[in-house]
């Protein structure tokens, strides 16, 4: 769904993972790996004996995250686990390392990744711009700012990130993504649907699989059918790190 509403019709694995020789990339971890949006991407780049192994607080992406390895002919493992500041690996452990929208989750942990990676390893990442999402919250008839959304947002960030990663990459190089979700009048379900996928950060307390509030979602439908357009914007930023300043 997010595909078919972007204005940016490139994907944006594909230009995070353009021009990246992964010929060495026999060890890789992906943290917060969620059900592996970016492994699956990944794969088919990696040698055949390459395994990946996924990290995510969240066991109930095991399966996904291991089926999409499966399917493009990689092996894979999964560990449940929460990251903040330290990981369990010793040095050196990984060629590559890799942060799908999830590094604002656990900033802290960059020093880490700086340490587990080889000298010739790379470090990829990939993070919202800060101001991202203004056009959900208006549509939901919510106040971006003072929110959860925002606020972790703010920890890692297009605005931010080259900055905190710098102190442990002797190498960042960045890549823009410039995006915008629309939905039209005819894509209400499906503006929902993206309204539920983010319900844990636009509301204190709610559940992960949770409903839209009957307030906000009645707001997005009053919003939709009175402009006929709703625009949330997406701009993104991808980090090719390398060069690791190990602690």
């Amino acid at each position: 769904m997010v595909r078919q509403r972007s204005t940016n019709t490139a994907d944006v694995r594909e230009v995070a993972l353009a021009g990246l020789d992964l010929a060495a990339a026999r060890r890789v971890l992906d943290l917060g790996c969620g059900f592996g949006f970016l492994a699956e991407a990944l794969a088919p780049r990696l040698p055949a004996t390459t395994r990946v192994l996924g990290v995510d607080v969240w066991a109930s992406n095991r399966e996904p995250f291991l089926s999409r390895l499966a399917c493009r002919h990689r092996t894979g493992a999964f560990e449940c686990l929460e990251v903040q500041r330290q990981v369990p690996w010793p040095r050196r452990s990984f060629d590559l390392v890799t942060c799908s929208y999830s590094l604002y989750f656990f900033p802290d942990i960059i020093p880490e990744v700086a340490r587990v990676l080889s000298p010739e390893g790379i470090f990829l990442v990939i993070t919202h711009s800060e101001h991202s999402f203004r056009g959900l919250f208006h549509a939901a008839g919510l106040d971006a700012e003072g929110s959860r959304l925002r606020a972790l947002l703010g920890h890692f960030s297009a605005e931010n990130g080259e900055q905190k990663l710098a102190a442990w990459f002797e190498d960042v190089r960045r890549v823009d993504y410039k995006n915008e979700l629309r939905f039209e009048r005819a894509h209400l379900d499906e503006l929902l649907a993206y309204v539920r996928f983010k319900v844990p950060l636009l509301f204190p307390g709610a559940r992960a699989d949770g409903p839209v509030p009957p307030a906000q979602a009645e707001h997005v439908r009053a919003t939709l059918s009175r402009r006929g357009t709703v625009i949330i914007e997406k701009d993104d930023a991808i980090f090719h790190c390398r060069r690791p300043r190990c602690p």
